[in-house]
């Protein structure tokens, strides 16, 4: 008896780091544009059925879903008008439209503005949006203990503020280092809570979808720490409190998206504007009042530097490992700078 192996190919699609529902719908529109037909559609099968050509009676090719990789089977319609050229030709023209058709739907979610995106809000988390509004309730309730301590509502002490956690530079030099992370979540009041909540949560809803939320909390604290650094070089005997360094962190990372072409042309002026005149405006504010200036200096460049670290892992579409070393390196170099810049403050 001979045994004859039924004809056909394997192979395995991208995922494009789309979601099971998004490949499907992106499968269905690539298969549409090739003029394919849709034979079958569940929530994890796609099947289509390929036109005749002059050698074969074309292929059915079926795509599975199994946990995060897709695979492809082509099988000819009937085994004896086969074409295997052609077949390995679908496959490659079917990929090259699940990338194409994968990058639009990618353009199309940057280009939706975050409150179309957000539907429940800016204050409810969301699977593309969790660590602006754990980072705006972290800051509240740090508030709301603070008073129920007895802090001031409206006008708290530097000595009260000092105590719960705020960044000055002889605590840092003797060993507080904590103190540039703990800074950034306390609030000289409810009025200066309710400013940075705002352009938080502004720059939140456009900036997280965008990078995701391991590079965004990420850039959040690493930012917020150079704004810290930056503040104690400049003010050795200010108590400095507030998440506007780490704020301005964020607007520097979007102002380095907006120079790159992962932002539609079409958002990048508005967007450009808007930043622009957040962070002119802030610092010509900063010099009139008692703002800590250096902070904001401070987190907005560290914040350009990361978001241009940052741009090439965001085009590709880096994994979360990958995600993790880029980070890696960030913080390694942070940490040097904090250990040069404290050891020049020791020193003078």
């Amino acid at each position: 008896m001979n045994v004859v192996n039924q004809p056909g190919l394997i192979d395995e699609v991208p995922m494009h780091h789309l979601e099971p529902v998004q490949f499907l719908a992106a499968a269905q529109t690539a298969g549409a544009q090739l003029r394919w037909f849709l034979l079958g559609l569940n929530s994890n099968v796609i099947v289509f059925q390929t036109p005749d050509s002059y050698t074969s009676q074309g292929d059915m090719l079926t795509i599975t879903l199994s946990g995060d990789k897709a695979v492809l089977q082509s099988v000819p319609v009937n085994e004896y008008y086969w074409d295997e050229e052609q077949s390995r030709r679908n496959i490659a023209a079917f990929k090259q439209a699940m990338a194409e058709t994968a990058e639009a739907q990618h353009k199309a979610n940057r280009s939706l503005h975050p409150m179309h995106r957000e539907k429940y809000g800016a204050l409810i988390p969301s699977k593309s949006y969790l660590i602006t509004p754990i980072i705006v309730y972290c800051n509240a309730l740090v508030f709301v203990v603070m008073l129920l301590a007895g802090v001031s509502l409206l006008e708290p002490t530097a000595k009260s503020l000092f105590q719960w956690g705020g960044n000055l530079r002889p605590a840092v030099l003797h060993g507080d280092w904590w103190r540039l992370l703990t800074y950034m979540f306390l609030h000289s009041g409810a009025m200066h809570l309710l400013m940075n909540t705002i352009a938080l949560l502004y720059i939140g809803m456009f900036l997280e979808p965008l990078l995701g939320k391991f590079r965004f909390a990420a850039a959040y604290l690493l930012t917020g720490v150079c704004a810290g650094l930056l503040s104690i070089v400049m003010h050795p005997f200010s108590v400095g409190v507030g998440a506007s360094g780490a704020i301005f962190g964020l607007y520097g990372v979007f102002l380095s998206m907006l120079t790159t072409r992962h932002i539609q042309k079409t958002m990048k002026k508005t967007m450009l504007r808007s930043i622009l005149f957040f962070i002119v405006f802030n610092l010509f504010a900063g010099i009139q009042g008692n703002i800590d200036n250096a902070a904001h200096i401070g987190g907005l460049v560290s914040g350009i530097v990361i978001g241009y670290v940052y741009y090439p892992g965001i085009a590709a579409h880096d994994s979360l490992k990958k995600q993790m070393l880029v980070t890696a390196l960030i913080i390694a170099s942070v940490i040097a700078t904090s250990i040069i810049a404290l050891g020049y403050l020791k020193a003078v």
